[in-house]
C-alpha cells in the first residue's frame, strides 16, 4: 500500500467547492474526503456545519462503478468541549473510516477570525491549547490529531517562543495523544501558506522524545490541484529525525506505509 492522502476536502465542507471527481483523476489506490463537521461554527455564524451522509453515501456508491479507487469515508471533527455527545452520537449513527480530530474555535470565535489580533498572542496559544488538550480527554473518537498549530496561525510564533512559553502544554497533549495511539498530522497549509514549518521542526522531536512515532501528511485541500501538496517536502523533514513510515487508518485497522520522499503531487 502507497500512503494516500488523509486530509482533504470537497463541497460537503462549508468551505469547498471541489468535486470527488477532480481528485480521481490522479487515480489512487485508495481516496477518503475529509469534509469539515463543526456544530455550532463559530466561524460561519454559529450553523451547524454537518457533511451531508445521504449525498455523500450516494456519490461513492456512484463513483464506485466508475473506479477502480477503493473510496472510504472520512470526517474532520471539529471539538469544542460540551459538544462531545452530541458528536458521538451522530458518529454512532453515521459510520466513518477516518476521523480527524481537529480544534478550530471554541465556542465564541474561531481561531482564524481577525478577532484573536486584538488578543495576547500568548493567552489565545495558551487558551488554543487547554482546549485541545480538554477535548484530548473528553472526545474518545478519532484517529489523527491534526494542525497542531492551527491557534497560532494568525500570529508570528518562532520555534523558541514556543519553546520557552508552551513546552510544558505540547508535552501534555503529545502523551495524550502516544497514550490514545492517535497520529500525528504535518499539516501542508501549516507548512506551507502559513510557513510553520520551523514549529514543526520543533514539535516533532518533542513527541519523539516522549514516544511518539505516529505521523501523517494531509495536504488539507479544498481544491484537487493541491492533492498531495507538499508531501516530498513534509516527508523530507520527518525523516531528517529518522521517520521512516506513515500511519494510514481505515476504521479499526491501521498500517504503516513508506514515506513519500521522491513522489510528485
Amino acid at each position: 500500500m502507497n500512503y494516500y492522502d488523509q486530509h482533504l476536502h470537497t463541497f460537503l465542507s462549508f468551505d469547498s467547492e471541489e468535486q470527488f471527481e477532480n481528485y480521481l483523476v490522479n487515480k489512487p489506490e485508495f481516496f477518503v474526503a475529509t469534509d469539515h463537521f463543526d456544530l455550532q461554527n463559530a466561524g460561519t455564524g454559529f450553523h451547524d456545519d454537518i457533511p451531508d451522509y445521504k449525498v455523500l453515501t450516494e456519490k461513492l456508491a456512484t463513483l464506485s462503478e466508475q473506479t477502480e479507487t477503493k473510496l472510504l469515508r472520512g470526517i474532520e471533527i471539529g471539538v469544542v468541549p460540551g459538544q462531545e455527545a452530541a458528536i458521538q452520537d451522530y458518529l454512532t449513527a453515521h459510520p466513518y473510516d477516518l476521523k480527524l480530530i481537529s480544534i478550530h474555535q471554541n465556542g465564541a470565535f474561531d481561531y482564524m477570525d481577525d478577532i484573536v489580533l486584538t488578543k495576547n498572542k500568548f493567552d489565545v496559544a495558551k487558551m488554543y491549547f487547554d482546549q485541545m488538550a480538554t477535548v484530548l480527554d473528553s472526545f474518545p473518537d478519532g484517529h489523527i490529531l491534526t494542525h497542531f498549530e492551527y491557534g497560532l496561525r494568525r500570529f508570528d510564533f518562532s520555534a523558541t517562543e514556543l519553546e520557552e512559553h508552551f513546552e510544558k502544554e505540547l508535552i501534555t497533549i503529545f502523551k495524550k495523544v502516544i497514550q490514545r495511539e492517535l497520529a500525528m498530522e504535518i499539516n501542508a497549509k501549516s507548512f506551507g501558506r502559513y510557513q510553520n514549518a520551523s514549529l514543526y521542526r520543533y514539535a516533532i522531536p518533542l513527541y519523539q522524545s516522549l514516544g511518539g512515532k505516529l505521523f501523517t501528511l494531509g495536504s488539507d485541500a479544498h481544491v484537487a490541484e493541491d492533492y498531495r501538496l507538499l508531501f516530498p517536502e513534509m516527508a523530507a523533514l520527518l525523516a531528517e529525525f529518522g521517520v521512516q513510515q506513515l500511519a494510514v487508518f481505515q476504521g479499526k485497522d491501521r498500517w504503516l506505509t513508506n514515506l513519500p520522499l521522491d513522489e510528485k503531487k
